[in-house]
């Protein structure tokens, strides 16, 4: 007879999970070594005392008591092995629900990748034991569920679905019919592969996985088992593949299953909230990553997008007015509509974050209304406020978004809880808009908010403590401010920056690459006389520790770009300044064309040739200077209408622009990637 595996050992199998006692191998049960040994007595006995026969032959005797208290304890053991079965058969226990429930905790043990490899050889396993007689029922549709829901939400497993197809397969082939559930959890496991694969994968294979997701569904109305968990996956899915088609699909399945459930009127296929959520989503998310797109979202596309989202939600409002309370809309359903707005401000459209405040005062009022009928249903929460303070920084309306903040503050003062406390991504957005208005009070401001989300979380609150993107959001204030020492300030913020993460080991402050780029550009903004110096410092600065394989301050095209601007900008100085302003241009400029992790760009090229319209005296040597910046942009294809205009600029003569373009127009003009060496003026 074939013995089970001994790592089904690991799991409660009971009595009761057996078909019989005696059909059970005597291995599957640990037996504990027991001995018999007689007491000791408590007084010593003389053997003359004895009775004759015991005197003669005691250890038979003992012998005799030895197996029969051996033979009582088998019985007793039998007895209440029988009697355990029967009892837990007679509360109705099933010997398959508990094996499946000991598959499904195996199942939903994602700690490790092997859980869903282990559930299925879990599975297999008790087939053989069903097969050898060990179990009287095999596992059923509710078993291989729970393996291809492994395989659905395990971690680092590779081809979810060929896997949930192949248990499907397997399931069939064995008479198991799979249910709505078998079919949800595939969809599952596509949705779950789209998520991990956004990065990696193209738009084809996306679309392909789609696809996939599509013919599945319809697949399931055919067999009608197609239910509202299936379509809110579908919908899921499309809302989170970043395709520019993806809310029209999935505004399609939405109105399919609104058709079907008005046709048939069955509550398996009635829309809920998160099926209009996903949608929805699915239109706001379009707008968020339109930079993903091949296609990208325009400016009035976005707005689009914003208003049906806002009309979807409207639906649902009307929906619900009517008696479908399944479509109630939450504080993510108006919170994802919000957010649509602040998106679709962020592309020039200002009106779309005046809309993301009214929609915030319509909630307000409701939230207020359901207040006094003694209900509470949806209020406005700290992400939704935010969300609105984000669209108000994102046109550089600051005083909007201040507004907004202190408002949260007010609140939070006056009522219990900190529900409504402004934390780090509120001050930050609103810090982002001073940076985005500029002028010498919105630095000021910037800075204030700073401080006091110092001296908040030094007196305990550690929801406001200031982060890289806060400081970094200062530092650009200060650099639009236009004040003559507010480029020095920003750069002793950096420095406090690289204090704080280095002493103390706060490593979300150690200032990066984007940090550096917002002091080397206050710096070009200043009228300091000395900023070419100060940024070529910085640069040193950001190669040294990128040298040194640090590359979180790596210097990137902006940084050099910045450099060059701001040594083009040194216009206030003598003349041993200017050439000292114009020999760190130059060395930025071919220490970039010398780089392999980053490359010019056009702003690359027009700002050099701004250096040389400020900084060298006009003649033949900077009109040749700047022919060779011009074919070299030529070269690798960057010489685009700003190119062309500075190089107007910087020419002495139009003649010697016409020619230059002539020449550079030719078929036989030489085409060079290499760096250059311009001659030092």
């Amino acid at each position: 007879m074939r013995l089970p595996p001994i790592s089904l050992l690991a799991f409660p199998l009971y009595p009761s999970h057996l078909a019989t006692r005696q059909q059970c191998p005597t291995k599957l049960f640990t037996r504990r070594k027991q001995f018999d040994d007689e007491a000791t007595p408590k007084q010593i006995i003389a053997v003359d005392a004895l009775p004759p026969d015991l005197v003669a032959q005691p250890h038979q005797h003992a012998l005799t008591r030895n197996n029969n208290a051996k033979q009582r304890r088998r019985r007793t053991r039998k007895n209440n092995s029988l009697t355990s079965r029967q009892k837990s058969i007679s509360l109705g226990n099933d010997p398959l629900i508990s094996l499946n429930l000991n598959l499904d905790h195996l199942a939903k043990s994602t700690q490790t990748p092997a859980s869903a490899r282990r559930a299925e050889e879990m599975l297999l396993r008790i087939e053989a034991l069903h097969s050898d007689g060990y179990y009287e029922r095999p596992p059923d549709v509710v078993s291989y569920n729970c393996v291809i829901n492994a395989y659905a939400h395990g971690r680092a497993i590779d081809e979810r679905l060929a896997n949930g197809k192949r248990l499907l397969h397997r399931m069939t082939k064995k008479g198991i019919r799979p249910n709505e559930v078998t079919y949800n959890t595939l969809l599952s496991c596509l949705g779950k592969e789209m998520d991990e694969s956004q990065e990696t994968c193209g738009v084809s294979r996306r679309q392909d996985k789609l696809s996939k997701a599509e013919s599945l569904l319809a697949e399931m109305e055919e067999m009608k088992l197609a239910n509202t968990i299936s379509y809110n996956t579908i919908i899921a899915i499309l809302s989170k593949s970043r395709l520019h088609d993806s809310p029209k699909r999935a505004e399609y399945w939405l109105r399919r299953m609104i058709e079907l459930y008005n046709v048939s009127g069955e509550d398996r296929l009635q829309p809920d909230v998160c099926s209009f959520n996903s949608v929805i989503h699915a239109y706001a998310n379009a707008i968020s990553n339109s930079k993903h797109s091949n296609t990208p979202t325009n400016s009035q596309n976005s707005s689009i997008y914003a208003q049906r989202a806002e009309e979807l939600l409207l639906e649902m409002e009307t929906l619900y007015a009517s008696g479908h309370e399944s479509v109630e809309p939450d504080i993510v359903s108006y919170g994802t509509v919000i957010h649509a707005y602040a998106r679709a401000a962020s592309r020039g459209n200002d009106w779309c974050a005046e809309k993301a405040m009214q929609i915030l005062d319509k909630l307000e009022k409701n939230a207020l209304k359901n207040q006094r009928d003694g209900r509470k249903r949806v209020q406005p929460n700290k992400r939704t406020y935010a969300s609105v303070i984000n669209a108000f920084a994102r046109i550089g309306n600051a005083d909007a978004a201040d507004a907004i903040l202190s408002k949260m503050k007010k609140i939070s003062s006056h009522e219990d809880g900190d529900a409504l406390k402004p934390d780090t991504i509120c001050y930050t957005s609103v810090i982002d808009a001073y940076a985005k208005k500029g002028g010498e009070e919105a630095a000021a401001r910037a800075e204030e908010l700073l401080r006091e989300m110092e001296n908040l979380y030094k007196l305990g609150d550690s929801g406001v403590n200031p982060n890289r993107k806060t400081y970094c959001a200062v530092i650009s204030a200060l650099g639009k401010s236009g004040r003559p020492r507010y480029a020095e300030k920003a750069e002793q913020i950096l420095d406090e920056m690289e204090h704080l993460s280095s002493t103390y080991g706060i490593r979300d402050l150690a200032p990066n690459t984007i940090c550096y780029n917002a002091v080397i550009d206050a710096y070009a903004r200043s009228t300091s006389v000395s900023k070419a110096y100060r940024t070529e410092l910085l640069l040193e600065r950001m190669l040294e520790e990128s040298k040194n394989g640090n590359t979180l301050m790596r210097p990137d095209t902006i940084t050099f770009n910045s450099v060059i601007n701001a040594a083009a900008q040194s216009t206030f100085g003598d003349a041993v300044v200017r050439k000292e302003a114009y020999l760190i241009a130059l060395n930025a400029f071919k220490t970039l064309h010398s780089l392999d992790y980053c490359k010019p760009s056009s702003v690359t090229y027009s700002s050099f040739l701004k250096v040389l319209q400020n900084l060298v005296e006009k003649g033949d040597a900077r009109d040749y200077m700047a022919e060779k910046v011009f074919r070299l942009s030529v070269g690798v294809g960057l010489d685009n209408d700003s190119v062309r205009l500075q190089l107007r600029r910087t020419c002495s003569s139009q003649s010697v622009v016409q020619r230059i373009l002539e020449s550079t127009a030719s078929p036989n003009v030489e085409h060079r990637n290499h760096h250059i060496g311009l001659h030092q003026q």
